[in-house]
């Protein structure tokens, strides 16, 4: 029932954009060795030319407990990246070739610990987002979770690299990182909003956890209100990691990857879309998590 009535939220908040959604299903079952039955996930033939989200459900299952998150199919587009308030994101037209799968929220403490059997999170509560994971320890729960849920692991270790490197393979379809192109393609989801969901900052409570109402902690994911593509908290509780090491206008890349979205800790200006943040890939806070994106193979 429950599922239903928010199937029928859902699907009342995306027919202001599309008038048509689709759901399907992904079925995982989890064992207590790691033995799992093949995830079978469905996508429709015609998403590529889609010109809206769309929502797939993966859910996961063992002798004790059912677990359940969605991830929403982004549209292929181009969007204005950046903003002119931003010194290191400054405005320009980018695109998105393909479409993506983006996680609804982020990775909950309760879905890391069943998948990594560990979770170091400084707020502990099943349904508050995992924080104090290093951008590595994201990417290892992205392979182990494609191989629990019979995928393609989409990095491999580089173990001749000095910087946590890892290499990645496009043709894959398991769990990665989204980039901060996605990232904030997701964030802004088709506006030119400064924040997730809203262009007015006196209504960034509505959308967002932050400075300004956290009490100085995470909150349960998808307690505010979704952007209008339907992500949850792109804006506060947690600021996410993405794929990207840092390219400076010097030279090469560094070795700090990027964040996006601002913490339960930020001002409201670090919680904006275009807002870019950057640490080391072995660094843990308590503001600091991420969701998981998938490549859409055809």
């Amino acid at each position: 029932m429950l599922e239903n009535l928010r199937r029928k939220s859902l699907t009342k908040t995306y027919n202001d954009l599309t008038h048509q959604v689709h759901f399907e299903s992904g079925l995982a079952r989890y064992e207590n060795h790691a033995e799992i039955d093949i995830c079978t996930q469905r996508l429709s033939k015609d998403l590529q030319n889609s010109s809206f989200p769309r929502v797939i459900d993966t859910i996961s299952s063992d002798t004790r407990v059912w677990l359940r998150f969605n991830m929403i199919a982004c549209p292929s587009g181009t969007f204005t990246m950046g903003h002119e308030d931003q010194e290191n994101n400054q405005p320009r037209i980018e695109t998105i070739d393909t479409p993506f799968l983006l996680g609804e929220t982020e990775i909950t403490q309760e879905l890391y610990e069943k998948v990594m059997g560990t979770n170091r999170s400084e707020f502990k509560h099943p349904q508050n987002p995992v924080e104090n994971v290093s951008w590595e320890n994201a990417i290892k729960f992205c392979n182990k979770l494609s191989r629990l849920q019979g995928l393609d692991q989409y990095y491999t270790e580089n173990p001749k690299s000095l910087d946590y490197g890892w290499n990645y393979d496009s043709s894959k379809n398991g769990y990665r990182l989204p980039t901060e192109k996605e990232w904030e393609y997701a964030a802004k989801a088709g506006t030119e909003n400064r924040w997730a969901g809203t262009d007015d900052v006196g209504k960034l409570e509505e959308y967002a956890w932050f400075k300004g109402n956290s009490n100085r902690s995470t909150h349960p994911i998808a307690t505010k209100k979704p952007n209008e593509w339907g992500f949850y908290d792109m804006s506060g509780n947690v600021k996410e990691w993405c794929w990207d090491k840092y390219n400076p206008k010097n030279g090469d890349a560094s070795a700090l990857r990027v964040y996006r979205g601002g913490s339960w800790r930020s001002n409201d200006s670090d919680l904006r879309s275009a807002s870019r943040g950057l640490n080391s890939p072995g660094s843990r806070d308590d503001d600091l998590g991420f969701r998981v994106c998938r490549s859409i193979i055809s």
